[in-house]
Order: structure tokens, then C-alpha cells, then sequence
């Protein structure tokens, strides 16, 4: 929190001395907070609005004194961590007032709901939809948003696993995102169990449904790869709307004896249940109906690192996925996003296939409505009678008026980000405009004829000139001349 609101809260409690009949608390900077509302509540305590716009206050609810002042000293812990730059409503200020009470104070910008709430409007969405699930799908901000959001979780977790430190009790509860579904902003609250990766963490909470087996089977604490087990099935959820083993035959022939269903769902828990996509093993095989198909809402690659989490790495946690390799495989899929030109019945978004069918209206997509770019590597001083053009997995789909900024590094991988912004590149009605950065070295070459053309400017190629020849887009960047070969995206005009 900043100095300027504190200041503004503490003006604001020096003039207003009218009692409420709320419950209030004093930080030691001597802030007074009025409760005013729950937020939402797990095993360590409760997290409430305030009457500060944007500030939230975590009360620990443990009986004990004892636990309380370890809870407290894990706290002044935590506060003491560099947590900047990642969306983690960190502890700002320890509460002192009243003296029965343990807790912190937080921020968190207003305008956001858990992702529990959520993910029950989503499913009560489907469900009124029951005839055509996928309309109530797209109504709840559709598959964009939602690999949005999870690439936003990704970024955040992968962060604090490269500080060395995990999460913890990674669930839907303690996930904050946007009201709205125009937005995919992504929050992490209620923090207590960020804890020194490989250690067993705070106090042993998680959450049912979403802990790793080897934590409800009482043989490790929370780590990386615990985190990594409860990303995986909250994307699941997310996308599919299904859990990894509670949304199979299993589970479905347990719900038909109300007595075997929490056995199920405690061995799905442990890890006693293969997953309901396991390439070897389908006697819990998914059961349609019990949310979206996998295949509708994932790419292949993504398809391959939930088996990795849930078939593999369900006993060997080696095998998991870590965030960073989700985060690549998300930005990746993100890039293959086309958009359905069915304007008057969908508009979604769908992953690209080689039919241009839309999953979620069948609609066929015209053919210049988008343009498919390929990610190559191109070798400046190839061995003997190699090929100096070396082709990587790396798609880009450009959507009409979509602009999208080119990196030099390649799409999906870590330093893509963090790599200078070469150009930009727009599909527009007017034809494709290529603007090249400051620093930025862009050449544009046509298979034809072999022309190579440098772009100092902003360069548009025509309609008109859209016949099916093939070009290169070559890009560098000042500062890696000594380099011996640079990315090039072809594309077909």
C-alpha cells in the first residue's frame, strides 16, 4: 500500500468518528480499517473488504495462540520477500488492534471476483444453455479469454517459482480475474502458504480437488510441483469445464449409489484414479456432457502437458509440466486464435485448423479473412549443403484488423517477452501494414523474384497484390550483427 493511502485513510478517519456497528482494526501505522464486507474464507481465516476503495484485510481465525504467532511470523516473513511485478496481493501491514486479533492488510484494485464465483456463473451459463453449451461458453468471455487468464496465472507462478518459493494452496478461491469478460485481469490473494520451495509450508492447508495426491496422502508439503498439479486441473476447469478424475465413468456410476461417491472422490483425490483422458487406461474415461470436449478447447501441445500432469506426473511428480513450459505453451496457443466471421451467430474464438471451421458454429471462415505466418530460423553461414532455413512449430494467425507486435526471439519460448520488439504487423481491409520499430532491421523478401526490399517506414502490400506468392519477413535488431542467424516469418500474399 502506498504512503498516499494511508495518509488518505488516516485523514479520513480523523474526521469521521460516527460508529458503524462494523467491526474495525488498526494497522501499526495506527490505520484504522472498517470490515465491511467478506470476501471469502478458507482453512487459515477470512478476507474482507474494507471502507478503503481497494484495500482488504486478512483475519486469521486459528483458535490456538500459539499458531497464531507462528501465523504472524510467517507473515512479517513474507512481507520481508521481493514479490514485486507479479500479481500477488502480498501482506503490506501486520494488524495490531485489537490485540485478539491476528491478520494483514492487502491490496487489491477493485472490479474483481474469485474465480470460484466465476467458474459457477460459467457452469450455470452452460447449463441454461444445455442445448447449445458452446453459445453459454462464449457468454462467459469464450476460449480467448480464458487462455488469457491462465497465461496471466502461468506468468505469476512461474515468477515465484523462479524466486525459489511456491504458492502453496493454489485453488479457484484465492484466484481474483475481472468482473467483466472484456478483461482477463488476474490476481493471486490470501498468500499465507507462499513458503521456500520443498518445504512443507504453513500449517499443511490445501484444498480438496485441487491438492497434489502426494499432499492428501500425507507424503510432502507444498512445492513447485504441487503448484504446477493445481494449475493444471484449475485449466482444466477452466477451459473444459471438467475435473482431471471426477468427471469420468467412475465417478458417474458412483453418483448412481450416493454412498460411493465420497469414496470416489477421496481416491480421485489421492491419485487412485487414472485421469479421465489417459492414453492407457479408459475405464474412467470422460463422459460427454460432463463439460466441454478437450479437444475443442486445447491445442495439441496443451493436450500433451495435461497427460504429462495427470497420467506421468500423477506419481512421478518429475514429469509435471513446470509453469514456465505451461506459459509457452499457452502463449501458443493464444497466437493460434481465429477469429469466427459468423458475425450473426458467433463471433467466437477458436483454435486454428486446417478446415477454417469454427468449433462452436461449424461456420467454414473465408479464406482472406486471416493470414497464417510461420516462425523459421534463418542460418547466415550454413555447413556445406545444409539449408540455411531452419523451420521451428511457431505459428502466428493474424486476424482482420488484429495488429501484432513480432519479438526477435521465437513465439513460445521464455525470452519471447522479453525480447525487443522488432515490428508490428496489422491485417487490415485496406491490405497488411508492416511498421518497423526504432533499432529494429526489417527486410521483406519475395520467393517470386527473389526482391528483398528493407523497410525504413511503414509499408502496406496491397489487396490487389494478394495472388498466393510467398514472403519473408526478415527481422533484426541493432546490437546483434555479430549473430549468425536471425528469425524470419513467412507467410503467403
Amino acid at each position: 500500500m502506498t504512503e498516499n493511502t494511508f495518509e488518505r485513510a488516516e485523514k479520513k478517519n480523523s474526521t469521521n468518528k460516527k460508529k458503524t456497528g462494523n467491526r474495525k482494526v488498526i494497522d501499526r501505522k495506527g490505520t484504522v480499517y472498517t470490515l465491511v464486507d467478506k470476501v471469502g474464507q478458507g482453512g487459515q481465516g477470512i478476507v474482507c473488504k474494507t471502507d478503503l476503495p481497494g484495500v482488504l484485510v486478512k483475519i486469521n481465525q486459528e483458535a490456538k495462540l500459539e499458531k497464531r504467532k507462528a501465523w504472524s511470523r510467517h507473515i512479517s516473513w513474507l512481507m520481508r520477500q521481493d514479490l514485486d511485478g507479479l500479481h500477488i496481493a502480498r501482506p503490506l501491514e501486520v494488524l495490531m488492534k485489537p490485540a485478539s486479533v491476528s491478520g494483514y492488510v492487502m491490496e487489491l484494485m477493485d472490479g474483481l471476483e474469485s474465480l470460484e464465483n466465476s467458474l459457477e456463473k460459467s457452469q450455470l451459463s452452460l447449463a441454461e444453455n444445455e442445448d447449445d453449451p458452446l453459445n453459454g461458453y462464449n457468454q462467459t468471455g469464450g476460449l480467448k479469454r480464458r487462455l488469457c487468464l491462465l497465461q496471466e496465472l502461468a506468468k505469476t507462478l512461474a515468477g515465484l517459482h523462479a524466486k525459489g518459493l511456491a504458492y502453496g494452496d493454489l485453488s479457484p478461491a484465492n484466484i481474483f480475474i475481472s468482473n467483466s469478460v472484456e478483461f482477463h485481469q488476474l490476481w493471486l490473494i490470501d498468500c499465507d502458504n507462499i513458503c521456500v520451495s520443498e518445504r512443507s509450508g504453513y500449517g499443511h492447508y490445501y484444498t480438496p480437488g485441487y491438492a497434489a495426491p502426494e499432499i492428501i496422502r500425507g507424503e510432502s508439503g507444498v512445492n513447485m510441483s504441487t503448484d504446477c498439479w493445481s494449475f493444471a486441473v484449475i485449466a482444466l476447469q477452466l477451459l473444459a469445464h471438467c475435473h482431471p478424475f471426477k468427471s469420468g465413468l467412475i465417478m458417474e456410476e458412483a453418483e448412481q449409489d450416493d454412498d460411493d461417491v465420497e469414496k470416489v472422490s477421496e481416491m480421485a483425490d489421492r491419485g487412485d484414479l487414472p485421469w479421465i483422458y489417459d492414453q492407457e487406461d479408459d475405464s474412467n474415461e470422460w463422459i460427454p456432457g460432463n463439460g466441454l470436449p478437450l479437444d475443442v478447447v486445447t491445442t495439441e501441445k496443451l493436450r500433451m502437458l495435461f497427460n504429462r500432469c495427470f497420467s506421468f506426473g500423477r506419481n512421478e511428480i518429475s514429469e509435471r509440466p513446470s509453469m514456465s513450459t505451461w506459459s509457452d505453451a499457452l502463449d501458443e496457443a493464444i497466437a493460434l486464435l481465429q477469429n469466427c466471421c459468423n458475425n450473426e451467430l458467433c463471433e467466437a474464438s477458436f483454435i486454428y485448423n486446417a478446415k477454417l471451421e469454427c468449433q462452436f458454429c461449424d461456420a467454414v471462415q473465408p479464406e482472406h479473412s486471416h493470414l497464417v505466418m510461420q516462425h523459421y530460423l534463418y542460418n547466415e553461414e550454413p555447413h556445406l549443403s545444409e539449408s540455411p532455413w531452419i523451420a521451428t512449430p511457431s505459428l502466428q494467425l493474424l486476424n482482420c484488423n488484429q495488429k501484432v507486435e513480432l519479438h526477435l526471439a521465437s513465439k513460445g519460448t521464455e525470452l519471447y517477452n522479453e525480447s525487443p520488439q522488432i515490428c508490428a504487423i496489422e491485417l487490415r481491409d485496406d491490405g497488411l501494414l508492416i511498421a518497423p520499430y526504432q533499432d529494429s532491421y526489417v527486410e521483406l523478401q519475395r520467393k517470386s523474384d527473389g526482391k528483398t526490399h528493407v523497410l525504413n517506414r511503414p509499408q502496406r502490400l496491397k489487396n490487389e497484390s494478394r495472388k498466393g506468392d510467398v514472403y519473408a519477413l526478415h527481422l533484426r535488431h541493432k546490437g546483434t550483427e555479430a549473430y549468425s542467424s536471425h528469425p524470419v516469418w513467412k507467410f503467403v500474399w
